[in-house]
């Protein structure tokens, strides 16, 4: 025999399983009734329930000792099924002592409710994990659930012959309801905050509420003749119906609820709820069409249900439109996020190839004030020298200043965020016109090959998002080039979709098949940890979307790479 592991505790047989079993004992039961004398199957009943009760004492009391944080709920669920096995020894002997009266006979009638009651304290003991919910919606699930177990026996008219009868009579219906009204509808409330705590002891304390109800309501009518009872097939059920209180202490611990990020679906268990409205009112369909419509009464509790069951479902769809409401404000300020987050990426790069230029700038910046320097020393040579100034030195001094501020302005441009519409270019013109700034990132030993193509190319984006794209996919090709090589630009369009493509190509180390998928990820990248921060590709994908363009990636290792931006032919159109 296996062992089966549920939450953290191992059983010999799953719960299951062991339900299954009982079953089998029940119809055993069930075909053992006509066979045995008198009022034998009365004391088999009663018998098997104090078995039953013992047992699951015993059981409860274990989980207290085993389980500190759950000790109390355990401790007084036991003290609830003594109770009740109290009250189910005094039914045993009342029926040998027809003359028994007084507080006998009190004791076995407060037994019930008074079990119930301890067993539904023990219930909201346990620590439930957010287990009030929305209160109001899960009171009138647990009503309508009630509602409809009491209109079952009503239906068969079982209530009126008890309800018009002797009064301990009624005390007996009272009884008989409390465990439903007490334990199952505090049940029914918390599993409606969460159904799928029915699969745990909760479901098992609402199974063991509802079967009891069930038993007794239809055992009711023949109690007073106990000779009768004893042959109803509905003592057959005792093993399904206490075995269910044992399999709540069998089961795992009350609070374990499956986690948000657990992909269990539990289909059935809120349907669970609603079966006794569905059984109650096809029960009272059924009564309309055979002719024998259900009493007033009936009907009016069927309404007052209905009533409530729609009203717990307007509450329902309001609260699922306020989630709703709720959820799009929420992905409204994701997306913002986002979008700022992306904003945020773009800087950062573009301010990673200020710093890039910068360091090109300052070397040609230095061999033009080498140049200026060099020239005032040749004017101030000839000055000392009262020799006529010669106009060639203040040629150079202004042409090197000249260049100096063209090469400045350019960084200073690029490093300004534009904030107008996207105009229609002509990408070569562009190329031509960052052919001074592109050169600025590649050193001695990489050259740079610019092929603007013969025809047009216009395309729809803004000139320092265009800089951007470029500066990023260049000082990528040139430090996958550590030893030298060639960095080819060219502009063209595709004879097939018309649109406009801008190769960036190196001759460089490559990248390898498994990395292709994930160059564009932000902070994924190939190079040293500490040389790059994985934002130049995610930042180019992100510019290239801005204006409906894609990037395609060609490459291998040892064998270069190619990136072609590919931009909407609908730009020409404007052009």
């Amino acid at each position: 025999m296996g062992l089966s592991t549920m939450g953290n505790v191992s059983y010999i047989l799953s719960p299951g399983a062991l339900y299954a079993l009982l079953g089998g004992l029940s119809l055993a039961l069930l075909a053992l009734i006509p066979a045995l004398p008198g009022r034998s199957p009365y004391y088999v009943h009663s018998a098997l329930v104090i078995f039953f009760n013992v047992a699951t004492a015993g059981l409860a009391l274990a989980k207290a000792r085993d389980l500190p944080e759950e000790r109390t709920g355990w401790w007084i669920f036991a003290g609830g099924v003594a109770v009740s096995m109290l009250g189910n020894g005094l039914w045993l002997f009342l029926p040998l002592a027809p003359g028994a009266a007084g507080a006998m006979r009190i004791a076995a009638y407060a037994a019930t409710p008074l079990s119930a009651a301890i067993l539904a304290l023990a219930l909201w003991t346990w620590p439930w994990h957010g287990r009030e919910g929305n209160r109001t919606l899960n009171l009138l699930g647990s009503l309508v659930f009630c509602l409809s177990f009491l209109l079952v026996p009503w239906i068969h008219g079982l209530w009126g012959p008890l309800m018009d009868g002797a009064p301990p009579a009624r005390v007996f219906v009272v009884t008989l309801c409390s465990r439903l009204v007490l334990t199952g509808s505090l049940a029914a409330f918390l599993a409606a905050g969460d159904p799928r705590r029915l699969k745990g002891p909760l479901g098992w304390m609402l199974l063991n509420a509802s079967l009891l109800f069930l038993q007794g309501a239809f055992l009711s009518h023949s109690f007073a003749h106990l000779d009768v009872a004893a042959r109803s097939a509905w003592f057959a059920l005792t093993p399904l119906v206490s075995g269910a209180l044992f399999l709540a202490a069998y089961t795992a611990r009350p609070v374990e609820v499956p986690s948000a990020d657990e992909h269990h679906e539990y289909p059935l268990s809120g349907l669970l709820l609603h079966l006794p409205f569905l059984a109650a009112s096809t029960l009272i369909v059924a009564a309309t069409i055979r002719g024998r419509a259900p009493e007033p009464p009936v009907l009016l509790v069927f309404l007052l249900m209905t009533a409530t069951l729609v009203l717990r479902q307007f509450l329902l769809q309001g609260q699922l439109a306020a989630s709703h409401r709720e959820m799009e404000a929420r992905v409204l300020s994701r997306t913002l996020e986002l979008e700022r987050m992306q904003d945020v990426v773009l800087l950062n790069e573009r301010l990673n190839a200020v710093v890039v230029l910068g360091a090109g700038l300052v070397h040609d910046l230095n061999k033009g004030l080498g140049s200026i320097l060099s020239a005032a020393e040749v004017l101030q040579m000839e000055l000392e020298r009262r020799m006529k100034v010669s106009g060639f030195a203040v040629e150079a001094i202004i042409e090197a200043v000249d260049r100096s501020a063209v090469l400045s302005s350019r960084v200073m441009d690029f490093s300004r965020r534009l904030q107008e519409e996207g105009e229609v270019r002509d990408l070569r013109r562009e190329l031509g016109a960052l052919e001074g700034l592109l050169k600025l990132l590649v050193p001695c030993g990489v050259h740079l090959l610019l092929q603007p193509g013969q025809e047009p190319a216009p395309v729809r984006i803004h000139t320092e998002d265009l800089k951007q794209i470029l500066l990023n996919l260049v000082a990528n090709a040139r430090d996958a080039m550590p030893g030298g090589g060639t960095i080819r630009v060219a502009v063209g369009k595709e004879r097939l979709t018309g649109e406009t493509y801008l190769d960036v190509e190196d001759t460089g180390t490559g990248i390898a098949a498994a990395d292709h998928e994930r160059i564009f990820e932000p902070l994924f990248t190939t190079k040293d940890p500490g040389t790059a921060t994985g934002l130049g590709l995610a930042s180019v994908k992100i510019l290239l979307e801005r204006v409906q363009g894609r990037v395609e990636v060609s490459s291998s290792l040892g064998a270069g790479t190619r990136f072609r931006l590919l931009f909407p032919a609908a730009a020409s159109v404007h052009a």
